[in-house]
């Protein structure tokens, strides 16, 4: 730690040990000259949205148009135990009030969409001060439909693919209010099968931000690129390419990713899920020989085992930096994907210039998950998951990373709400004993988390 990190549009430059803070978003920094003319321009750009909006709204069913409003609120809190086990407070306790709001226009073959969010966080420990944190734009878009099988959709989006392995989240660094990307998006189909394509591009710092900080910083660097994936049957081939300019980056990184992926039934079990990412990167920029290769793949067997009882057994594998192959960098897959606890423990793995925000690389699991249905409760819906994944660092020599338990409780509530509570341990192995230049991980840390939601239907 303690390396310095050159970023392009700020007045001085961080330390990697500015890391941590930065992926809390607690660093402001500034990069607008005028920023009062700035926030004139966004205030006018809404103001026009809203006006488009409601002169269509205003015109009514009679000429083929519906409104639909949309709102939600969320609610959880965390507790992590321990977690933070290399920053001087160890330990966090917070609650996220997450609320977004919006409507959607449709007719005439055609969709608009706009939708607001603020995600505000009150920390119970460690002592920070409240921050109500943005109001920023989570969607903004104009859909165009010609049939059952063909839309294009242009602006402010999500785009998950199933699994999200590969294209989900847009930009982790600013935690979980939103996962949007800036994109203009194709999907087709017919007998030869289903085609998906989006031309993308994620700023570092979101331009739209209607209140709050200006320039909290959302990824590494400007982001860049187009991701295609070809769907027939159970088969999906896809292939991605993403720029991303340095500038918590000591280098301008380009990757060229190509992936399979078969998702259905086989061998009379009840489905299988397997994909396989094949990537090429190119760090333009750099002093040495940094272009090579790097691997990922995922493959889970699901079969019922019981009255409401589900298996499903598998593995995932993230290739880390060795002679032979570099760390996967997954495109726009950098999500709680494999646990909520363990994407903490990855920051204290910060490389110099790069915020390690849940960077699936370097580790790979065998991992067993237990689903059932406990019937209703209350007349509603309720799941139970036991999980278990012993976590390896493939790079240098496959140390054990530890033991991860996981239980989980779904229930709906009916009325428009829903929750869930999670548990999360891990009981440390040796890759974490302090002799891989990391701070030593010694005892068992957990994550806790309740969650309420409310949604508008």
């Amino acid at each position: 730690m303690g390396e310095i990190i050159r970023v392009a549009r700020y007045g001085r430059p961080y330390s990697s040990a500015d890391i941590p803070i930065l992926a809390s978003g607690v660093v402001r920094v500034h990069c607008f000259s005028n920023e009062r003319a700035y926030m004139l321009l966004r205030y006018l750009f809404l103001l026009l949205a809203l006006l488009i909006v409601s002169g269509v709204a205003e015109a009514g069913p009679a000429n083929g148009w519906d409104l639909s409003p949309a709102f939600d609120v969320r609610r959880r809190q965390e507790i992590l135990d321990g977690v933070y086990h290399f920053a001087p407070e160890q330990d966090r306790n917070w609650i996220r009030m997450r609320t977004r709001a919006g409507c959607g226009l449709s007719g005439h073959h055609q969709k608009f969409e706009l939708r607001l969010v603020n995600e505000h966080r009150h920390f119970l420990h460690s002592d920070t001060d409240f921050d109500w944190d943005e109001l920023i734009i989570d969607r903004l878009s104009w859909s165009w439909f010609s049939g059952e099988t063909t839309s294009f959709t242009f602006g402010r989006q999500d785009i998950i693919w199933p699994g999200g392995f590969l294209m989900l989240e847009g930009h982790p660094l600013d935690g979980s209010r939103s996962i949007y990307h800036n994109a203009a998006r194709l999907q087709t189909g017919g007998d030869w099968g289903k085609l998906d394509i989006a031309l993308v591009h994620n700023p570092q710092q979101d331009d739209l931000v209607l209140s709050g900080d200006q320039e909290k910083i959302l990824t590494n660097g400007d982001e860049t690129g187009a991701a295609g994936r070809w769907m027939r049957g159970p088969w999906q081939g896809s292939l991605v390419w993403k720029r991303m300019d340095g500038k918590l980056e000591f280098v301008d990184l380009g990757t060229y990713t190509m992936g399979v992926r078969y998702s259905g039934p086989k061998w009379n079990l009840s489905s299988l899920e397997g994909e396989i990412a094949l990537q090429y990167q190119d760090e333009s920029n750099s002093t040495d020989d940094q272009d090579g290769w790097a691997m990922a793949a995922q493959a889970f067997l699901k079969q019922g085992v019981g009255k409401g009882l589900s298996l499903e057994a598998g593995g995932f594998y993230y290739s880390g930096s060795s002679d032979d192959l570099r760390s996967f960098r997954s495109p726009w897959g950098s999500w709680p994907k494999w646990s909520e606890l363990y994407i903490y423990t990855l920051l204290g793995e910060n490389t110099p210039g790069r915020v390690h925000v849940a960077a699936w690389e370097n580790v790979a699991a065998p991992r067993l998950n237990l689903r059932r249905s406990l019937g209703a409760a209350m007349g509603r819906p309720l799941k139970a998951r036991l999980g278990a994944a012993y976590l390896l660092a493939p790079e240098p020599d496959w140390q054990a990373r530890g033991l991860l338990l996981q239980a989980e409780l779904k229930f709906s509530l009916g009325g428009g709400f829903d929750g869930h509570l999670l548990w999360e341990m891990l009981d440390p192995g040796e890759f974490h004993d302090g002799s891989n230049g990391l701070a030593p991980l010694a005892d068992n840390i957990h994550f806790l988390r309740w969650q309420l939601i409310y949604a508008f239907r």
